[in-house]
């Protein structure tokens, strides 16, 4: 590949990544959704400095209730490098007992302002150990082996991250808590992920335009099937308290916790079919290249065989994925020995089943119709006029 085409790949990848967030921009600013602020409360970063005093009190016999009050040094916030006091409650009737702090320990502390709402009349209470740091750490880990390992590719990559992040908590989610339709809604970002997402990843090329379209065709069958099996089961969406606490919302539109459902099986599959659909686009694009004599049902021959073994991993990694997000619920049902009648006949149950397999269905499909549509558009003559390979491009 040329130097001046490499440049102009990197150029077309810049441009879709600043096209990408300006749209992104633009719709969050059209949606102009301010999210319901906790009138009286604030959660800030702390460092414990000393214990103060220890307080016992027995609620009921062998039920003691512990108040331990303590200063601590104040790391984020309008009190910042200030010193506060504040106390930890630790009640023994719960089933998980809070660990008593320590001197050193760095937490997170909220308020409840008084009625004058005097940060110096405020009250400090004990939220939990400070998990952000070392969450940011994970995360700067995880850039990093992706900048090490994929280099060039590895930046474009984190571009793409980043792009589909904020696509999904700048505008899908501010969307659909604003009242916008939740099925609309899920139809345009999965279609805009899958789009933005290629395109960053591997320029316009025939490779990217034969994933986006398997892609499209895999989601596109997940969601068909994942509407029509929550009909025909009569899914309510009251799975949870979580989806409960979703119909007490402050919003002049009520949330159809159905189409909630819906989505979480679109948006949870799109994954995993981007990764199926991407990888039988690059095996047909090197059939293209090395394959002596080809033509199109020898082409859909030999991506029907490589599909049919991402086929089987995908379709695992899936499934797993379901079960590991609810584990401890299936362990907890195993463990009262629930009868498989009743146990496939809990929603929540029932809906992880039906995006697993929805899922499942989206990647099977996904794997025939990028299939054909690269076996065609390789052997097209007049087809679009598009670098066949990217395999060379660099960022400079």
């Amino acid at each position: 590949m040329s130097y001046h085409h490499k440049n102009q790949v990197t150029f077309v990848n810049i441009i879709i990544v600043i096209l990408s967030f300006a749209l992104i921009y633009i719709a969050h600013s059209i949606i102009q959704y301010a999210p319901t602020k906790s009138v009286g409360e604030a959660v800030e970063s702390a460092k414990v400095l000393k214990i103060m005093d220890i307080q016992k009190e027995e609620l009921m016999e062998g039920i003691t209730s512990t108040t331990i009050l303590f200063t601590a040094r104040m790391t984020s916030g309008d009190s910042k490098y200030q010193t506060i006091n504040a106390m930890q409650t630790i009640d023994d009737m719960f089933f998980v007992t809070q660990q008593k702090i320590e001197p050193g320990d760095r937490i997170v502390v909220s308020y409840t302002a008084s009625m004058d709402d005097s940060n110096e009349n405020a009250v400090w209470f004990y939220v939990g150990p400070n998990r952000t740091p070392g969450l940011m750490l994970l995360a700067a880990v995880f850039l990093i082996l992706i900048l090490l390992i994929g280099k060039n590719k590895g930046l474009v990559t984190i571009f793409s991250l980043l792009v589909t992040i904020s696509a999904i908590f700048a505008v899908y989610i501010p969307a659909i808590l604003s009242g916008k339709n939740i099925y609309w809604m899920s139809i345009f970002i999965t279609l805009f992920i899958i789009l933005s997402s290629l395109t960053i990843l591997n320029g316009l090329n025939k490779k990217t335009l034969c994933a986006v379209i398997g892609n499209i065709g895999g989601v596109l069958a997940a969601g068909i099937l994942a509407a029509f099996v929550n009909g025909m089961l009569n899914i309510t969406g009251m799975l949870d308290q979580e989806y409960m606490f979703l119909t007490t919302l402050d919003s002049n539109v009520p949330i159809d916790l159905r189409a909630v459902v819906w989505a979480g099986a679109l948006i949870g599959s799109l994954g995993a079919i981007m990764d199926v659909a991407m990888s039988i686009a690059s095996a047909m694009q090197e059939l293209a290249v090395e394959m002596k004599d080809r033509t199109f049902t020898r082409m859909v021959q030999s991506g029907m065989n490589i599909g049919r073994d991402a086929i089987g991993t995908m379709t695992n990694t899936l499934i797993l994925a379901y079960v590991g997000s609810s584990f401890a619920m299936i362990l907890l049902f195993s463990a009262y020995g629930t009868n498989m009648r009743a146990l496939l006949n809990y929603e929540m149950i029932v809906v992880e089943i039906i995006q697993a397999i929805a899922g499942s269905i989206g990647i099977l499909l996904a794997v025939p119709i990028t299939v054909v549509f690269a076996a065609w558009i390789f052997n097209k003559e007049d087809s679009i006029n598009l670098p066949e390979t990217d395999s060379d491009t660099e960022l400079i």
